[in-house]
C-alpha cells in the first residue's frame, strides 16, 4: 500500500510539473522569425567578441565583456566555440533559453519542496503565460518576453532568488556541510542577478540579510556564518568584477531608471497601464487574481502576515512599485514582478504541510529541464539575417566599393543603427576595417551642430534612412539641419541602397 500511495505522489508532481512547463515555455521560447534593432544587437554583438577572444586566448579581447551593461549575455556564446557567422552565432538563442530553463525548473524545484498546493502552483503558471505569453498575438510583452534580452533571464533570477526566503524557512538544515551547500546556492543565483542586470541589488540588500537571520534561527550562530563564509567566498568573483570595472555599468542604470535619460522615455502612469493592458489583457486577469488572493489572506489568514512567506511577497511588491516610479517604464522592466508575484501569492494560499519529498522534486524539475531544453533547441533558426542586418549589409556593400573607411549615421532606426551596422561588420567579411560612427542623441547630450557638422566632413559617406522609418524621434531631431548640409558639401544626389536608405559618398575611392 505505501508503495501504491509513493507512486501516485510521485505521479501527481509529473503532472504538475508538465502543466507548470507547458504553461512557462511559450513565456521565453518561441519560434517566430526575430528581427535584432538596438540592444539585442549588442548584447549578440558582446557575444561574439568574447566567444572570439576567449576560443583564440586573447586575454585583452575579453574586455569586450565589460561596458554600460553587466556580462552575462556577452558569456552566451562560449559553449559553441569563437562565433565568426551568422547561423553560428544564432546558437546563442539556444544558450540563453537553456539558461532560463534551467532557472525554471531550479524555480519549480524550491516551489515543490516550500510546499506549493498543486492548483495554486498550476494556477500561478496560468497566470505568467496569460501576462507574457504568446496571447494575443503581436503582443509586445511577450515579444520583449522572447527576445535576445536579459529582462526574462533577469525575471526567472529574481524568482529563483526571493523563494530562497520561503525556502530557507521551511526546510532546515542544520549540518555545517549543509549551511555551507546553503551559502553557495545562495551565492551562485545572487552572483548571476548581479551579472545580469545592476538593478538586482535591491534584493541582494534585503535577501542576503534575511537569509542569514532564518538560518541563525534554525541553524545556529554556526550554521549561520558558515553559510555566510561560502556565500561571500562564492560570490567573490562577481564582487571583484562590479567593484572594478561596475561604475558604468551602475552610471548607466541610474540615468536610465531615474537620470537625465529615463525623462527622454517618460510615459505618463496611466497611459503606460492602460497601453499594457490593452496589448496584454492577461495581465489583467493575473493581476484581478492575485489581488483576490492577498484580499482573502489579509482577512482570513493575518497570522501570515508576520512571516517571512509575507516579507517575500512585499519585497516583489517593493519591486514593481520602484519600476512604475521609473519615468523610464518598459513592460520588460516589470517582467519580475509579473513572473515572481503570483507564485508568491501561491506560497501564501498553501499554508504549510504540502512539500514534496526532494526526490520527488528533483525528478519533477529534471524532468521539466530535459523537455525545456529540448524545445529551446529550434530557437536556433530565429534569427532573421535579412530582416535585422539587410539595410546595414547594403551600406557596407556600397561602402567597400568605395572603399569607405568612416561610416556616419545621421539617423536612427530599429532597422539601421550603429549597434546593427556594428554587428554585420562582425559577422561579415566586408567592413572589417570600417569605422562607424553615428549622430543620433548628440542633440539629447547638447552637443552643439558645428560639431556635428564638421564630423560630417571628416566622414567618407553619410548615412540618411527615411523619415518614415525613423525612431525614437529625440534620437533625430536635427536630420533636416544634417541632410541640408551634407548637400551643401556634397552637391550630388544620394545613392539608393536597401530600400529606403541614402548614401551620401562624401570621399568615394573606387577600388
Amino acid at each position: 500500500m505505501d508503495k501504491v500511495l509513493d507512486i501516485l505522489g510521485k505521479t501527481k508532481w509529473l503532472v504538475v510539473a508538465a502543466l507548470f512547463a507547458f504553461c512557462v515555455a511559450p513565456t521565453f521560447i518561441s519560434y517566430q522569425p526575430y528581427q535584432f534593432r538596438w540592444d539585442d544587437s549588442n548584447y549578440l554583438l558582446g557575444s561574439i567578441k568574447v566567444s572570439q577572444a576567449f576560443w583564440s586566448g586573447n586575454v585583452h579581447g575579453l574586455g569586450a565583456m565589460v561596458g554600460k551593461r553587466p556580462p552575462a549575455m556577452a558569456l552566451l556564446g562560449l559553449p559553441w566555440g569563437p562565433l565568426a557567422s551568422w547561423d553560428a552565432a544564432s546558437k546563442c538563442f539556444i544558450t540563453l533559453a537553456a539558461v532560463i530553463s534551467l532557472l525554471a525548473a531550479l524555480c519549480l524545484y524550491l516551489l515543490l519542496r516550500i510546499g506549493v498546493k498543486p492548483f495554486f502552483l498550476v494556477a500561478a503558471s496560468v497566470c505568467v503565460v496569460a501576462s507574457i505569453g504568446p496571447y494575443p498575438p503581436g503582443a509586445s510583452a511577450h515579444w520583449d518576453a522572447t527576445a535576445f534580452m536579459a529582462d526574462n533571464l533577469f525575471a526567472w533570477t529574481t524568482l529563483a532568488a526571493v523563494l530562497l526566503i520561503p525556502y530557507e524557512a521551511r526546510t532546515h538544515c542544520p549540518s555545517i556541510k549543509g549551511a555551507v551547500m546553503r551559502g553557495i546556492l545562495w551565492a551562485s543565483i545572487l552572483s548571476l542577478g548581479a551579472m545580469t542586470k545592476v538593478n538586482f541589488f535591491y534584493f541582494i540588500v534585503l535577501i542576503v540579510p534575511t537569509l542569514f537571520f532564518i538560518r541563525l534561527h534554525y541553524g545556529g550562530l554556526r550554521g549561520a556564518v558558515a553559510a555566510l563564509i561560502a556565500f561571500a567566498c562564492w560570490s567573490a568573483p562577481s564582487a571583484i568584477y562590479l567593484a572594478r570595472w561596475g561604475r558604468p555599468v551602475f552610471d548607466n542604470a541610474k540615468a536610465f531608471s531615474f537620470g537625465r535619460l529615463a525623462d527622454f522615455y517618460y510615459i505618463p502612469l496611466l497611459q503606460f497601464l492602460g497601453d499594457t493592458i490593452r496589448e496584454s489583457p492577461g495581465l489583467a486577469l493575473s493581476f484581478l487574481l492575485t489581488v483576490t488572493a492577498l484580499i482573502y489572506i489579509v482577512i482570513q489568514r493575518r497570522r501570515i502576515l508576520w512571516g517571512p512567506d509575507f516579507l517575500t511577497l512585499l519585497i516583489m511588491i517593493g519591486f514593481g512599485i520602484v519600476v512604475l516610479a521609473s519615468h523610464n517604464r518598459q513592460i520588460r522592466f516589470a517582467f519580475p514582478a509579473i513572473v515572481a508575484l503570483p507564485f508568491l501569492t501561491g506560497i501564501l494560499m498553501s499554508g504549510k504541510g504540502h512539500s514534496a519529498s526532494g526526490r520527488s522534486a528533483a525528478l519533477a524539475a529534471g524532468l521539466v529541464l530535459c523537455g525545456l531544453l529540448v524545445a529551446s533547441v529550434p530557437t536556433r533558426h530565429r534569427a532573421n539575417r535579412q530582416q535585422s542586418l539587410g539595410r546595414a549589409d547594403a551600406v557596407l556593400a556600397q561602402a567597400a566599393g568605395c572603399n569607405a573607411k568612416r561610416i556616419m549615421l545621421a539617423t536612427d532606426s530599429p532597422t539601421l543603427n550603429r549597434n546593427l551596422m556594428h554587428l554585420a561588420i562582425a559577422v561579415s567579411a566586408l567592413g572589417a576595417a570600417v569605422r562607424v560612427d553615428t549622430l543620433a542623441y548628440q542633440a539629447m547630450s547638447g552637443a552643439p551642430i558645428e560639431e556635428d557638422f564638421r564630423a560630417i566632413r571628416e566622414s567618407d559617406e553619410v548615412v540618411f534612412q527615411d523619415k518614415d522609418a525613423l525612431s525614437p524621434p529625440f534620437a533625430n531631431q536635427r536630420v533636416l539641419e544634417y541632410e541640408r548640409y551634407t548637400r551643401q558639401q556634397g552637391g550630388f544626389d544620394p545613392i539608393r541602397v536597401g530600400g529606403d536608405v541614402s548614401v551620401y559618398p562624401m570621399y568615394c575611392r573606387k577600388k
